[in-house]
């Protein structure tokens, strides 16, 4: 009898429709990869036909006025960053559990995968 092996089937991204959600931010973590350190926030969309589907967006680590990642957290808290929360730092630890919007627009990934990116986030 012959053992045959084969290569894991990789699961297929779930693509949520583009358009605009309500979500809750479920988890934040902060991560490596080749665009180095990345922070990743967690959104599950609340109602309507993707209910319950989580998508992701992830940002560089740097806080300035400019960054992406205080365009994230003013669009989960609704507020401006006051100048002493972009020195001081903020406590992203505090933010999942916030209900927000979502802006999601479909992305292909260098590998030519097809998934669902957060491309803003507002209240």
């Amino acid at each position: 009898m012959a053992l045959v092996v084969k290569p894991k089937t990789p699961a297929p991204a779930t693509t949520v429709t583009d358009g605009t959600y309500r979500a809750i931010l479920t988890n934040v973590k902060q991560f490596a990869n080749n665009y180095g350190e990345r922070i990743g926030f967690e959104f599950t969309i609340i109602g309507g036909q993707f209910d319950g589907q989580k998508v992701m967006r992830s940002t560089a680590s740097q806080l300035t006025r400019q960054s992406k990642l205080t365009e994230i957290i003013e669009g989960i808290t609704g507020q401006r960053l006051a100048d002493q929360e972009l020195s001081s730092g903020v406590d992203l630890e505090a933010l999942p559990g916030t209900v927000c919007s979502i802006l999601v627009l479909q992305s292909k990934s260098k590998a030519g995968t097809v998934y669902s990116n957060v491309e803003r986030v507002f209240q």
